[in-house]
């Protein structure tokens, strides 16, 4: 039932119940907590909105008591017609901090005039007491342990609750709130409660949103538990780092670089780079009057030695690409006046989207080498240098040519000692068509050993969740833009971290899937080509894969090197004359053609041209004749081979045997042995011996020559598309082009018919056997080239061959034998194919190990991090007292103890499943079926949640 449908009977009934509470309701003068109803002092009181439930009204005195360990609420005051506004401060209410709530100080020490307290629900005016005892702390201190951030550390005069900063905090970092609009916020929610202004202290607000975003980020890394205090943080220390991606000495195993080179590549690191042009910053203070409060302990690289860096190469000019992405276009950034920085480059692990530490970097003109040289090579130093990389960039065919030649030219601190051969560089599958043909085998994901089903795009999405955030960080200072942006994008890596237990399960999934299917569907193709073109020339393929696997200056077994010199003119040609020869012969010998293209293609034929000129249809009424006349000759050649078959005729049938003028000739029934009953082709007097298997053998001739009609339609279609992408312009050859393409689809219409006609006649005589393997029921999904998609999108990776393309003539009951093909530009297009889908199943299979490596390393690093939060927890600090020391030793178990837990979860969730991946990668046959549920994305998914199936048959 529709939600909205079934409320909407009852709201009359919802709206005077919201004016109902308008007025005192069923309470009357007596208070609700003290049950008297004296007249010096009335029950007129309530809190607002019901916040203390089903409170009531109260005398002031109770209404003080009830709220002294809840300061912060609105209360309102019954005048005999209707509530008005009050306060608990007017009432005589007072928070006294040092002591426990509702207990006095002997010393207190009160503020002057009032004090500001900035709540999720509007801005308090309260009373406010300070504890003045011996030894009482200092007065921001006092409020921290009230859970309220002071203002300022001297002599504080507001203050924001914590449950304000929280709100905003996860407001902001999910969907990008500015603080203006929380801001105001507050003050509609003030002026409407106390009919007057509310007190003005928006700069509060952002000095204190930004004071609380730097302690989240030290606490969570452990800076409040380091002996050596918050200024010695190491640079990047405070981000969340990726468990997924490999850390020497955290997560990876310790002889990991002793595994075997065909295993190595799971121990990939992969990084994605990219340039954002949206995230900008204009010439608001400077650097001097607001500095980052960590500058480059988290995600941006330090300030001062990027900058003097960048000074080094003033005159640089930007990158250039052969893409034609936006990013190259923005590279001049005339519009750039005003701006202290056009952008922002970063580096992220391209298979997880998580940031890397120290990878964002401002750029002040367009997109240059300075700026991205540093950022990468700090992502990939310390134990990082040892791992094999996989950079990839949107401009990497212009940035990657000279990477590490530039790199020695970097200043020391982040120079690489590095080898080069372990570093591969590779184009965003979405980016890499836009890019010169040259590019395209060169850096795709798809033909590099090791990466899987990664795709690059990763930093784009992220790039979208921070872009947001553009329109508020534009105006900041450059230090609190830092620190705002340093937030969201740590923010950002912790839910992406979280969200691993669902997402790496479902990757996984998907990919046990594919990996099976492309695998089967390779074998399938392998086996046809060997088949169709030799055992010798599949090996060759092989070995040509290999060498430019290992030497990329080898000519690319992906891309075409033979030229079909067959033009448009050529094709239609050709078509002109299969048609002319067809007008002037007829059908031909209907028993060699088993009238089926007669039947079905001129019944379509007549169809298009029914409604054509006088002599077109003179043409078909002619044709009409020849079938006729060659009709009534097979009738009599029928009675010597099936000289009874009338008997066995439906009353139907034999309406249309007897009188053969009551239906056009093609669509005259022959009545073979494939159109009677089984049980009586068998007999005698139906048909005579060995016509049922001659028929058989001819059926099964003609499903083969139709397919290879099609596959050869479908190559043309194929050629004549891409030639006049290439060559066609203007609108008079793209209409004769298309007039060609047109002719063409025919052809393939008509010989997807023709088959399907022979194949059920087939079917008919043979029922179901081994003969199926190769003449399958051809669908219409399966009806394309070799180089088309299906109907559904889908990438190179999940693209699947169709059936057609390797099901080649194999010996089936001992009457078919294999045709070879010697056309050299045919067998480019096969070996291509075939390469392309064995990239598909290696890829897979790759997928396949990089995600059970990955969920491991997870499971390993939540228990590394667990041990040195155990460890943080245990260390003495010396002029703390046990307080303090309390809530460090506190904070350090409930951390150790939240990744434990989580490691443990993890590894019960994802058991079975990677119990199935390893199966698969040791090739052992699965028989059972596990069902994965996957959860509907957060962002814009599928609010249905899908059950996979995993099953090997």
């Amino acid at each position: 039932d529709n939600p909205m449908f079934t409320w909407r009977p009852f709201r009359d009934s919802y709206l005077k119940e919201l004016l109902r509470l308008d007025g005192c309701g069923d309470s009357g003068d007596i208070c609700s907590r003290c049950l008297t109803d004296e007249i010096s002092n009335p029950a007129h009181y309530r809190c607002c909105e019901n916040e203390c439930y089903a409170a009531g009204l109260m005398c002031s005195n109770c209404c003080v008591s009830l709220h002294a360990m809840l300061p912060l609420h609105w209360i309102e005051k019954w005048n005999g017609t209707f509530f008005e506004p009050s306060s608990l401060k007017e009432i005589g209410a007072f928070v006294q901090l040092g002591h426990p709530a509702g207990e006095s100080c002997p010393l207190p020490i009160k503020t002057t005039n009032s004090f500001t307290v900035l709540h999720t629900n509007g801005i308090h005016s309260i009373s406010l007491y300070f504890c003045g005892c011996s030894g009482a702390a200092q007065n921001y201190i006092q409020l921290l342990r009230g859970s309220w951030y002071p203002s300022t550390p001297r002599e504080p005069r507001t203050a924001l609750s914590f449950s304000l900063l929280r709100l905003f905090h996860n407001l902001n970092c999910l969907g990008k709130l500015p603080a203006w609009d929380l801001w105001k916020a507050l003050e509609t929610m003030t002026e409407h409660r106390t009919l007057s202004p509310a007190p003005q202290r928006y700069k509060v607000l952002l000095r204190s949103i930004r004071q609380w975003r730097h302690l989240k980020l030290l606490k969570r890394a452990g800076r409040g538990h380091a002996l050596t205090g918050v200024s010695n943080t190491a640079l990047g220390e405070l981000v969340v780092a990726c468990p997924a991606c490999p850390h020497p000495n955290r997560n990876l195993p310790p002889d990991w670089e002793s595994i075997s080179a065909a295993k190595r590549f799971i121990y990939t690191l992969f990084l994605a780079i990219d340039a954002n042009f949206r995230l900008r910053n204009a010439v608001v203070s400077t650097t001097e009057r607001d500095p980052p409060l960590g500058d480059g302990w988290a995600f941006f690289i330090q300030q001062a030695p990027y900058n003097e860096h960048i000074r080094s190469f003033v005159s640089q000019e930007d990158m250039a690409s052969c893409s034609g992405f936006k990013a190259t276009f923005l590279a001049d950034l005339k519009n750039a006046k005003g701006l202290r920085t056009t952008g922002i480059a970063g580096v992220t692990c391209s298979r997880h989207g998580v940031w890397r530490p120290n990878g964002m970097g401002d750029l002040q003109r367009g997109e240059r080498f300075c700026n991205v040289d540093p950022l990468v090579a700090i992502s990939m130093g310390g134990d990082n240098s040892r791992l094999n990389l996989v950079l990839s960039y949107d401009i990497v065919c212009i940035w990657g040519v000279h990477f590490p030649d530039r790199l020695t030219q970097l200043p020391l601190q982040w120079r690489l000692n590095f080898d080069p051969n372990r570093v591969r560089f590779c184009v965003p599958k979405f980016h890499l068509w836009a890019h010169r043909v040259q590019c395209h085998a060169l850096y795709s994901f798809n033909f590099l050993i090791g990466a899987g089903r990664t795709h690059g795009e990763t930093i784009e999405e992220n790039w979208a969740q921070s872009n947001r955030a553009a329109a508020q960080t534009k105006m900041m200072g450059p230090g609190a833009r830092k620190d705002t942006l340093d937030d969201i994008f740590g923010a950002h890596n912790y839910r992406v971290v979280k969200a691993f237990r669902r997402v790496l399960l479902a990757r996984l999934a998907e990919a046990i899937q594919e990996a099976r299917t492309h695998a089967r569907e390779f074998t399938d193709f392998n086996a046809g080509m060997i088949t169709f073109c030799s055992d010798d020339s599949v090996r060759a393929w092989e070995r040509e894969v290999l060498l430019w696997d290992r030497d990329h200056s080898q000519p690319c077994p992906y891309e075409p090197h033979l030229q079909n010199k067959a033009t448009l003119n050529d094709v239609q040609l050709q078509l002109a004359q299969e048609e002319q020869a067809s007008l002037q012969s007829g059908s031909g010998c209907v028993i060699d053609t088993l009238s089926t293209i007669c039947r079905r293609g001129l019944a379509w034929e007549v169809k298009v041209r029914k409604s054509g000129t006088t002599y077109q249809e003179l043409n078909v009424e002619r044709q009409r004749n020849v079938i006729l006349r060659d009709l009534k000759k097979f009738r009599r050649l029928q009675l010597s081979f099936m000289p009874k078959f009338k008997e066995y005729l439906t009353d139907e049938q034999r309406v249309i045997l007897d009188s053969p003028v009551s239906v056009l000739p093609e669509e005259t029934k022959l009545f073979l042995p494939s159109e009677l009953r089984a049980a009586d082709r068998a007999l005698p007097r139906a048909c005579v011996a060995g016509l049922v298997d001659w028929e058989s053998r001819l059926r099964e001739a003609e499903c083969r020559d139709a397919l290879e009609s099609l596959r050869q339609g479908l190559r043309t279609r194929s050629a004549g598309h891409l030639f006049t992408v290439r060559n066609v312009t203007g609108q008079a050859p793209t209409t004769r082009a298309e007039g060609v393409q047109r002719k063409v689809q025919v052809n393939i219409y008509l010989s997807k018919l023709r088959y399907r006609w022979a194949r059920n006649a087939l079917f008919r005589l043979r029922e179901h056997g081994s003969w199926e393997r190769e003449l399958r029921v051809l669908n219409d999904t399966d009806v394309r080239g070799m180089n088309e998609r299906a109907v559904v999108a889908r990438g190179e990776g999940r693209r699947q061959l169709s059936w057609i393309w390797y099901s080649y003539n194999e010996p089936v009951d001992g009457f078919s034998v294999a045709t070879r093909n010697d056309d050299p530009v045919i067998h480019e297009a096969l070996k291509i194919e075939w390469c392309k889908a064995r990239a598909r199943k290696m890829r897979w299979e790759e997928e396949v190990a990089l995600l059970l490596e990955e969920m491991r390393r997870v499971i390993v690093y939540r228990r590394w991090n667990a041990s040195l939060w155990r460890e943080r927890g245990l260390e003495q600090h010396a002029g703390l007292d046990a307080e303090y020391q309390q809530g460090l030793r506190a904070f350090a178990a409930e951390q150790a103890s939240t990744l434990d837990g989580e490691a443990q979860d993890l590894e019960n969730h994802w058991k079975d499943i990677r119990t199935l991946g390893q199966e698969l990668l040791d090739g052992l046959p699965v028989s059972h079926v596990i069902e994965v549920e996957v959860e509907a994305e957060e962002d814009g998914g599928n609010d249905n949640e899908d059950d996979v199936d995993i099953a090997e048959e």
